[in-house]
């Protein structure tokens, strides 16, 4: 009896811990709104997609930081080539999360930015 006891609560201790927390879902298409945010001044941060729910995106630059010719394959195609950060910029992102890149910044989740559209026209409340 002691060993069928034993059993279930080793077989219920491995069912638990092998579940893995789902990954909201996201989209390499332009469908999520975001403005663009300055978070200079906290450490090693710079800017930062703020998403419609409050969530954070640092983008993630793949292709190193050398900008020694010649550039990377795909590098020229990556949506952050060139990409103004404005601070306060309405844009439509796309994006998945990634944990191949660490970062130092206190604040959002890796992402690969897959699409950014710039936004001209403000949101009624952000209107001045």
């Amino acid at each position: 009896m002691k060993t069928h006891i034993s059993f279930l609560i080793y077989l219920s201790l491995l069912v638990l811990l092998s579940c893995e927390k789902e990954e909201p879902a996201t989209s390499e298409d332009c469908v999520y709104y975001a403005y663009v945010r300055d978070f200079t001044t906290l450490d090693n941060c710079g800017f930062l997609f703020e998403l419609e729910n409050g969530e954070y995106i640092q983008g993630v630059w793949r292709w190193g930081f050398c900008g020694t010719p010649p550039l990377p394959e795909g590098a020229l195609e990556d949506p952050l080539w060139g990409f103004q950060y404005e601070d306060g910029a309405r844009l439509k992102i796309g994006f998945t999360y990634t944990n191949n890149y660490s970062s130092s910044c206190m604040k959002g989740r890796t992402a690969i930015i897959t699409c950014i559209e710039n936004i001209d026209e403000k949101p009624a409340e952000d209107k001045k």
